[in-house]
């Protein structure tokens, strides 16, 4: 594989190059015809054994567009956005299905969460790459895990439905456009060729520092969020009373293991 530092996309790829979480946008709706394109550009990711594991809600109530930017940090850019969706992993229609034509339900919580929250980004990312072609601003917002039971009750989620993030589309506004791309780790740290390496050395985590640290230090971000006492363990509760809300948890499947190896 090359330097990561050496490539520089070709115009048919240029919107990889160019891609930043947009925060301002102006209060304009996308173009007519568009917005159909980018759901359909969604639909057609790949899906896990034909099986369709997700479900976008589509916020169009400007009260309950208020109250949702409320729950995920009180992000401003939430109301703002032409289009914001709840993106949400979804094994309760395909229950349905399952047992519509007689069958019995076999999939249980930890495959229902790994195969949905997969099937969800694969459409959601499909759609973040079309609306950025055509010129559209994108923001995935992780905040939803900050009150995810609560969002949950206020959509009517059905058992087996589950919030993982929203997505904001509008039009960008060009006078608080960022304009720098933000920095990415070092390829040689994220894709190994064969197998996983035995180690990380003290020389390789500093470089990814230095290369993640551009405009303040990598570290505060990584203590904020990742660290003891972070935003992650924060949401871990919530996120654990969510599972259990919409039958999702794994722990009530546990057994105790009777092997006898």
């Amino acid at each position: 594989m090359s330097d990561s530092s050496s490539v520089e996309f070709p115009s048919e790829l240029a919107v990889f190059g160019r891609h930043r979480s947009v925060r301002y946008f102006l209060h304009e709706p996308l173009a007519p015809g568009h917005l159909d394109l980018i759901i359909e550009a969604g639909r057609r990711a790949p899906t896990d054994a034909q099986g369709h594991m997700y479900t976008f809600v589509r916020i169009t109530d400007r009260t309950l567009r208020d109250h949702l930017a409320t729950l995920c940090a009180d992000q401003q850019h939430i109301r703002d956005a032409a289009e914001f969706f709840i993106v949400c992993l979804d094994v309760y229609r395909l229950r349905r299905l399952v047992e519509h034509r007689g069958g019995e339900w076999g999939m249980r919580e930890r495959i229902s969460l790994l195969y949905g929250a997969t099937d969800a980004t694969m459409v959601a990312q499909n759609m973040v790459v079309a609306a950025e072609v055509l010129g559209y601003g994108t923001c995935y917002i992780g905040a939803v895990q900050n009150n995810v039971d609560r969002i949950a009750e206020v959509l009517a989620l059905p058992p087996g439905v589950l919030p993982l993030y929203g997505l904001c589309i509008g039009v960008i506004d060009p006078a608080h456009y960022p304009p720098t791309i933000k920095p990415r780790i070092p390829r040689e740290l994220c894709f190994f060729e064969n197998r996983y390496p035995s180690h990380f050395t003290p020389e390789q985590l500093d470089a990814a520092y230095a290369a993640m640290s551009i405009k303040r230090d990598w570290w505060e971000n990584l203590r904020a969020y990742f660290a003891a006492g972070g935003t992650m363990e924060r949401r871990e509760p919530v996120m654990a009373r969510a599972w259990r809300q919409q039958g999702l948890d794994p722990q009530p499947a546990e057994q105790p293991c009777t092997s006898t190896r």
